[in-house]
């Protein structure tokens, strides 16, 4: 059972460069990555690209529970594109 948590844990480690310890670097994020994340770390990267996206005139009034909505519809069937690039489409 330890064996298979270190390995879970190393997994989701390699799994996501993109994300260095609580933060999430959302330039770097990719649509796979998001789609495939736990709740609680989808959840940091929506809040994460929420306020990234504050200023943005099309998505910076939505709030973070309708961008999620937005970030899953677009980043769908694109598992190599950057989650930002989605939102921009």
């Amino acid at each position: 059972m330890v064996r298979i948590f270190a390995l879970s844990v190393a997994f989701a480690t390699l799994a996501l460069p993109a994300l260095a310890g609580d933060t999430v670097d959302t330039a770097k994020v990719t649509c796979k990555e998001y789609l495939d994340s736990d709740h609680n770390l989808m959840v940091a990267m929506e809040a994460a690209f929420h306020e990234a996206m504050k200023n943005d005139p099309k998505l910076g009034s939505l709030n973070q529970a309708a961008l999620s909505l937005v970030m899953w519809d677009n980043c769908a069937g694109k598992t190599d594109t950057k989650v930002i690039d989605a939102l921009r489409q």
